[in-house]
């Protein structure tokens, strides 16, 4: 009897990108042939994108607590089912979970499966580490050649990590404003560094901000199509955009939907559109909420009007078909609001009411590796990595001032 005839080339492509990232990762070993395929940026690609990589929820819960002397911090990445069952609350799979760390500070994106994570480093400066969840991969980025002059320890910065479409390489770009000493007049001092990924190494920007500029945190990563957004507002209380774009590594400017100045703003992204959520702070936290969504550069559509009644509460993210994250101030509690049947669904999360310590994403999978130069960091050992860099505290440690 002749022997099995293997499968057509495409019938096997097919198959494999239907795969978790967990089962692709063994399956590199079976032959050179479907290493190279699965590793290959086309197949990466495809499968990020295919329709049984859906998007779920995961969400980020740091915690703070006092051990003895110590003040340690704890931190939980889990994520939630596809479907979430109304009224149901669901079952959580932890990703990663670090008990005892000391420097933890926030953690920003996804971006094509990939987290920028920040943590605190002598004072007032910061360090930053690039972590694929699904790979298990993690890196820790070189320090930022910032050369700023003796201003006040106050000041914002912000991040953004994409995708240059034209170099295929990942960067990050990060913003710091600084303001003068007092005498010297309100004037900030804007500085900006991007760091690529394929080179590893940082490099210094020129950004024309205008005299007041003051970024937000968006929601989740609003990154699309090569450029990145961030909502700012002036001092005279108008609201714009502010964009970097990851090719020509140029900063842009675009202007807002017509909204009320009193009324605040945050971005996200809702499906493959970057979205604008707004509320009226005149109802403290039980507001109507209305959702913007860029159709076009400088044109916006108002594609729906949320009033959740529910308790004092305060928004997320947007999630699905335009259900939304809401944090119960009073309680603690992540719900999930579905406003087509107005059914409240609890995702079983107790927060942290001493901390601003949660954050909530819209999470696939990514065969993405974080790469140096030409090369691809090992897979193993990434739990030990990340609590390297975040400086795990030994249960007889010294006492931690955060």
């Amino acid at each position: 009897m002749d022997g099995c005839r293997p499968l057509p080339e495409d019938l096997v492509v097919d198959i494999l990108l239907r795969l978790p990232v967990e089962s692709l990762l063994r399956f590199k070993c079976v032959c050179k042939h479907w290493y190279a395929l699965i590793k290959s940026p086309s197949f990466i690609e495809k499968h990020f994108h295919h329709k049984n990589n859906c998007a779920r929820l995961l969400v980020c819960n740091l915690k703070v607590a006092r051990e003895g002397h110590a003040i340690v911090k704890s931190v939980v990445f889990s994520l939630l089912p596809e479907e979430i069952v109304p009224g149901v609350i669901p079952e959580q799979k932890t990703l990663l979970q670090l008990p005892r760390v000391a420097d933890f500070t926030c953690v920003a994106g996804p971006v094509d499966g990939l987290f920028l994570v920040q943590k605190k480093f002598y004072g007032d400066d910061v360090c930053l580490g690039l972590w694929n969840p699904a790979t298990r991969e993690f890196r820790s980025l070189p320090p930022a050649p910032f050369e700023i002059e003796y201003f006040f320890s106050d000041h914002d910065h912000q991040f953004g990590l994409g995708f240059d479409l034209l170099t295929q390489d990942y960067k990050v770009v990060w913003i710091r404003v600084f303001w003068d000493e007092p005498g010297q007049g309100v004037y900030p001092r804007v500085y900006a560094c991007v760091y690529s990924s394929c080179n590893n190494s940082w490099k210094h920007l020129t950004p024309e901000f205008p005299s007041s500029p003051t970024l937000s945190a968006p929601l989740d990563a609003t990154y699309l199509n090569g450029v990145y957004y961030w909502l700012s507002r002036g001092l005279d209380e108008i609201y714009t955009i502010r964009s970097f774009d990851m090719g020509s590594e140029q900063f842009g400017e675009m202007q807002v939907p017509d909204i009320p100045r009193e009324h605040w703003g945050t971005l996200t992204l809702r499906g493959n559109s970057l979205a604008l959520l707004t509320g009226d702070p005149g109802q403290p936290m039980t507001s109507i909420y209305d959702v913007w969504v860029l159709e076009q550069q400088g044109t916006w559509s108002k594609v729906l009007t949320v009033q959740p009644h529910i308790d004092v509460h305060w928004p997320r993210n947007i999630w699905g078909n335009d259900k939304m994250v809401f944090e119960i101030a009073e309680t603690s509690q992540l719900v999930l609001y579905d406003p087509t049947t107005r059914q409240v669904t609890d995702l079983g999360f107790q927060l942290d009411l001493n901390i601003a310590g949660c954050w909530v994403f819209n999470y696939k999978e990514s065969l993405v590796p974080i790469k140096r130069g030409n090369k691809t960091q090992g897979e193993d050992h990434a739990v030990e990595q990340i609590e390297h860099f975040f400086y795990t505290i030994p249960m007889d440690g010294d006492p931690v001032i955060l």
